[in-house]
């Protein structure tokens, strides 16, 4: 039985866990990092958001991403045939050069950040599995088991759980919980190469497909390198399961069917990938959307997905997860050179608040007869141009300004649904720029 002592074990190495290691062991702390799996893996959720910018700089790790990744310069939004778009171009609201975010292979950039993790002094342990964490009286244990199968006790003076959907954390406390708001999703996604990409994918932008009915969904395309598409579905777990009985009678690969299937459906999806073939199996997630109702105490913390998962129809996950780690390694921080908990206490209420902001986005974005990004003016029946400020204020929650504004925006994108009170926006928000639906977005 190998026994091991640290300042603080850190539960997975995926971008939230490599960001709260990175912080902790910049400030000086001994930390362990226990990876299930080995690196490189892959992984989905290869769109990022503006945002992530400066944490990349404050990681060290900025010049690496502009040298292996794609840049992204804005969303676009469509409906399922394709007659109706608008594109959000990062340009109209970000003056600096995080206007243009990243597309990611997730194998590389989770296998770069975690080798960061390295760097700045942080142990990694892969293939290394997590079993059980015991919250004695006087210590904290995790036992996990190595690569080899052999049993580990590690010791810790604090422990932060990233294990991501796994929530290691939660299902052992017994407080994994559903978002109230939000339907249950699940995604099936794959990686296409020889697709005929249109304009906005050919720019960088990432591509949001709109599916209206029961589907109650939603397509990603997101272009990672010039010959490889992402091309992801979000669907209502409830009407997946109603599609099982009668494809699996019909098809060995229900899944994959599905899939195709409700792709041919779109034409707006359909004609990028005519011709295209898929280059691996179909990547399937489900139980989208919940949370920990414990999230941290003296002794433990949860980050990243392992505290909360939402839809990821605006791309905020890795944001979330990276950012929610820096500030809870930095309340962790302080927690253990002097006992206090300011910093930590203070990180979850900004967490807490970006969470229900992405949440409010969200449910904006499913209710019935609430704004579709696509065609905003159709269904409230006034322009882009008279109402620039309006959405100014989406499309910079969109580049992930998510935990320091999240009262003023969630109070703005609650007006949004009232046509009689669209003015008021001018006395709320300070963008002048005017956004056009059909813009271009351009890489410089």
């Amino acid at each position: 039985m190998k026994q091991i002592t640290y300042d603080v074990v850190v539960i997975g190495g995926g971008p939230a866990g490599s960001s709260v290691a990175s912080v902790l062991a910049k400030a000086g702390h001994q930390v362990l990092v226990l990876e299930k799996q080995k690196f490189p893996r892959e992984h989905v959720g290869e769109s990022l958001l503006p945002f992530c910018y400066q944490i990349f700089e404050e990681l060290g790790v900025l010049e690496e991403m502009k040298t292996r990744f794609l840049r992204k310069p804005g969303v676009t939004f469509s409906n399922t045939d394709g007659s109706h778009f608008s594109n959000w171009c990062f340009h109209h609201v970000i003056d600096d050069p995080s206007q243009l975010s990243f597309h990611v292979h997730r194998a590389t950039f989770d296998d770069l950040l975690l080798k960061n993790s390295r760097r700045h002094g942080a142990e990694v342990m892969e293939e290394t599995k997590v079993l059980k964490v015991d919250f004695g009286e006087e210590e904290t244990v995790v036992r996990a088991v190595g690569p080899s199968g052999e049993n580990m006790d590690i010791t810790a003076r604090y422990v932060i759980d990233a294990s991501g959907q796994a929530t290691v954390l939660a299902k052992q406390l017994g407080c994994k919980k559903p978002f109230d708001r939000l339907e249950r999703r699940v995604a099936l996604s794959n990686h296409w190469e020889n697709a005929k990409l249109d304009p906005s994918l050919k720019t960088g932008n990432i591509k949001i497909v709109h599916l209206e009915g029961e589907h109650k969904g939603w397509f990603w395309l997101i272009p990672i390198t010039e010959n490889r598409l992402s091309i992801g579905l979000a669907v209502d777990m409830a009407f997946l399961k109603a599609q099982k009985k009668q494809l699996s009678e019909q098809h060995k690969d229900w899944q994959t069917a599905f899939y195709l299937q409700v792709i041919q459906s779109s034409p707006a999806v359909a004609s990028i990938i005519e011709g295209a073939n898929m280059l691996h199996g179909l990547n399937v997630n489900g139980d989208f959307s919940y949370y920990t109702e414990h999230k941290y105490n003296e002794r433990y913390a949860t980050v990243g997905d392992a505290s909360a998962f939402l839809d990821p129809i605006f791309s905020s996950g890795i944001y979330l997860g990276m950012r929610g780690g820096q500030l809870v390694g930095e309340g962790v921080s302080q927690l253990l050179n002097t006992g206090k908990r300011e910093k930590l206490d203070k990180a979850y209420v900004d967490i807490s608040g970006a969470y229900r902001l992405v949440e409010e986005l969200i449910v904006t974005f499913y209710e019935p007869g609430s704004i579709r990004f696509a065609e905003v003016d159709k269904v409230l029946d006034f322009s882009y141009e008279k109402f620039e400020a309006a959405y100014s204020i989406l499309h910079l929650v969109l580049a992930g300004d998510f935990f320091t504004n999240y009262d003023k925006y969630l109070k703005a994108i609650q007006l949004l649904k009232d046509e009689e009170m669209i003015d008021k926006y001018r006395n709320l928000i300070g963008h002048p720029e005017v956004h056009h639906a059909n813009d271009t977005c351009v890489v410089d």
